[in-house]
């Protein structure tokens, strides 16, 4: 089954900063990939490469497989916009088809990385007499940075500790691992990414649940082509082995998936009885009104439940950005907006079909044990929301996103939260409604939140805003929910966050002696994250994500902002529903008084609360110099963008202490390394390259 990579697009961004792309490459390779593999990439000695970063004034990186295994979409992030794909692939070791799934199905990776810059190879070059000054310059600011600190993936947690009494209040509370593997899961021995000491951590947190993506046609064999299935039963032995550590502290698998997966239009020349829905892609639709699909999914979830015994359960999405089922990616045919083009389930409601799919998922299950909880997440169910949980079986459980649809004015700038808010926290009245239906239906509901970190700021992996935290789910609590997903793929970090969140676990919780003055500046961080201009596209595309990391670009670049991915200099696109002015002015105000927080915590020793807290101001700090770069570059304000470059310049510096001092900030987990100890260390040659230009 073949699948394509992204297209190319436009010519890829120049790197000015440095005197050649030879040497932005090694600069950027060499601290993820040993010499040796950049060395056979640019087709010269070892020694070469070794002498080429000594005169940049590189540390002697040692990486070896840590980042291949770990990071590697850091590494493909950092040289999308450099190496073409065959010398990617080259680096990373990959040919063109696994490359291909691994972008589609890590957590749509290819979306996020969007086209693909057109990129010449990369060639060793000699440097001229101009260009070793260049170098000369860029080992004098090198040997002035501190790189070394905690090493990467060091991962430290130092969690409270808690005593929990009487009765779980939420019976389900899991959570994303907070270093997971998305797409590589079960490729690799968990311990690689969900190491004991986080376990541990988790236990003591009072969490009872880590779940991870699971693909059925890879962890079963796939009846229609068994090829697609190679390799299932050592990927369903490690899940045994995962589940089996879980258990061992208390906890449980759970597995999120989007099935039935849609197949290539080739699959069908095989099986035309069984296409469904055609979304306007490569991708065709299993109808799951056949019995054959049916079967499918409930002998293939059997199958699966029975080889891992310590399975908890599913949570599933019937609308997600994956086409599965046919009304996935449609609406009944009398709705003019992407009606359903299936024979079969056209003449079917939107409900009928999902409450049929989850039902298939839940029989399945429920062959093996009525202990194994199956979730139907409402997300994307719009409208057709009421009507889908009717339809639904009685033993699944409702979830639903708790801070969906609740309204906002930010800036005299009105709105609603679709996802993803900690600023806005819920429940909102849209959750509140879909519990009560679902209970009238003898359900049981569950919410799913972000209590750690979120799109807002998600390279901070433990945002201090405690008090919102504690009234989010206190007011879940008060509605009678009964289960918790607690994260997305990111806010998975065990910490301080987490524990405030634990209070409500059970009917009493014995906390720890609080900090007062951190109980202040908490407040006031609180407060302070009421002005972020939140709306869903900016969490997507804006600089807040990314911070000191993005470089700043003298000249427009003309590319876009991805999803969580780059944010380049598209201003446009990150202000979203906001104008400009008031985009900025926002950042202007969460920064000022987040500030007023920092003050007070300034004689207080380096805790997980002031080193998150410091990492946020970073983000948000940075995303205002950024922005008020770009705004001077583009009416010619040389003098305001030397100031913002300056003021950008300390942000990055502050930034990669912090990284030296917790190996957790700069990490989410669908992103790897959003940004690394080198790539802060090039925005300190960018900035400073910039400062050197126009001062």
């Amino acid at each position: 089954m073949e699948i394509a990579l992204p297209k190319l697009g436009k010519a890829a961004i120049p790197l000015k900063h440095f005197p050649t792309r030879c040497h932005a490459f090694i600069f950027r390779a060499c601290e993820y990939v040993p010499y040796s593999k950049i060395a056979e990439i640019l087709g010269v000695e070892e020694q070469k490469v070794r002498q080429a970063a000594a005169e940049m004034g590189l540390p002697d990186y040692d990486p070896g497989n840590l980042w291949l295994t770990k990071g590697y979409i850091t590494i493909i992030r950092r040289l999308w916009n450099l190496l073409p794909y065959e010398q990617l692939l080259q680096l990373l070791d990959m040919d063109a088809h696994t490359f291909a799934v691994l972008l589609r199905e890590d957590d749509f990776l290819d979306v996020k990385l969007a086209d693909k810059p057109v990129c010449a190879p990369v060639t060793w070059q000699e440097p001229d007499s101009e260009q070793k000054k260049r170098l000369a310059e860029i080992k004098k600011i090198m040997e002035d940075l501190e790189l070394s600190g905690v090493e990467p993936f060091n991962f430290n947690f130092d969690v409270p500790e808690l005593k929990f009494h009487g009765k779980a209040v939420f019976d389900t509370r899991m959570i994303y691992s907070f270093s997971g593997l998305y797409q590589n899961a079960f490729e690799v021995d968990s311990g690689v990414y969900c190491p004991d000491e986080m376990l541990e951590a988790y236990s003591k947190l009072g969490v009872n649940g880590v779940w991870t993506q699971g693909v059925l046609y890879l962890l079963t064999e796939f009846p229609f082509a068994p090829e697609l299935s190679a390799g299932y039963e050592k990927r369903i032995a490690r899940m045994r082995d995962f589940a089996d550590r879980l258990d061992r502290y208390g906890m449980k698998l759970y597995l999120y998936i989007n099935e039935p997966r849609s197949m290539p239009e080739s699959f069908y020349n095989k099986f035309p009885h069984l296409r469904g829905h055609s979304p306007k892609s490569d991708k065709v639709c299993l109808c799951t009104s056949t019995r054959e699909v049916q079967d499918y999914l409930k002998n293939g979830i059997e199958a699966l439940c029975r080889a891992v015994p310590k399975l908890g359960g599913f949570f599933t999405i019937t609308r997600s950005e994956n086409p599965t089922n046919c009304y996935s990616h449609s609406l009944p045919p009398d709705r003019a907006n992407k009606p359903c083009t299936c024979s079969r389930c056209s003449k079917r409601s939107m409900g009928e079909v999902i409450g049929e799919v989850i039902g298939c998922i839940a029989e399945g299950a429920h062959r093996v044990s009525d202990k194994i909880k199956v979730m139907a997440w409402s997300w994307a169910w719009g409208e057709d929301n009421a009507e889908i949980i009717r339809h639904l079986p009685k033993d699944v459980v409702l979830l639903s996103q708790s801070e969906l649809a609740v309204p906002f004015n930010i800036g005299g700038v009105e709105g609603t939260v679709v996802d993803y808010s900690m600023s806005i926290p819920g429940p909102g009245e849209r959750a509140k409604t879909e519990w009560k239906l679902a209970k009238e239906c003898g359900l049981e509901i569950g919410a799913k939140v972000q209590i750690n970190t979120t799109w807002e700021c998600s390279t901070v992996p433990a945002m201090p805003v405690y008090p919102s935290i504690e009234r989010h789910i206190s007011d879940i609590k008060n509605e009678g929910v009964q289960h918790l997903l607690l994260s997305w793929t990111l806010g998975g970090y065990p910490g301080k966050s987490i524990a405030y969140a634990a209070k409500y676990f059970y009917d009493k919780c014995e906390f720890p002696a609080e900090n007062e003055t951190e109980k202040k500046a908490a407040e006031i961080f609180s407060q302070a994250f009421k002005e972020f201009p939140f709306h869903i596209k900016t969490l997507y595309r804006g600089p807040q994500n990314a911070g000191p990391s993005t470089l700043l670009f003298d000249e427009p670049t003309g590319y876009e902002s991805t999803m969580t991915c780059f944010a380049y200099d598209d201003l446009e696109h990150w202000c979203s529903i906001y104008p400009v002015d008031v985009f900025e002015a926002q950042f202007a105000k969460l920064c000022s008084k987040w500030e007023e927080g920092l003050e007070l915590l300034a004689a207080e020793p380096e805790t997980e609360t002031v080193i998150m807290a410091q990492a946020a101001y970073c983000l948000f700090k940075a995303s205002l110099n950024q922005i008020r770069f770009i705004r001077a570059r583009d009416s010619g304000e040389a003098a305001v963008m030397l100031s913002a470059a300056r003021e950008e310049l300390a942000i990055t510096e502050k930034m990669l202490a912090l990284m030296n001092n917790n190996a957790a900030i700069g990490f989410e987990a669908a992103n790897h390394y959003y940004f690394s100890k080198g790539q802060l260390a090039e925005k300190i040659l960018n900035c400073k390259y910039l400062i050197e230009k126009y001062n």
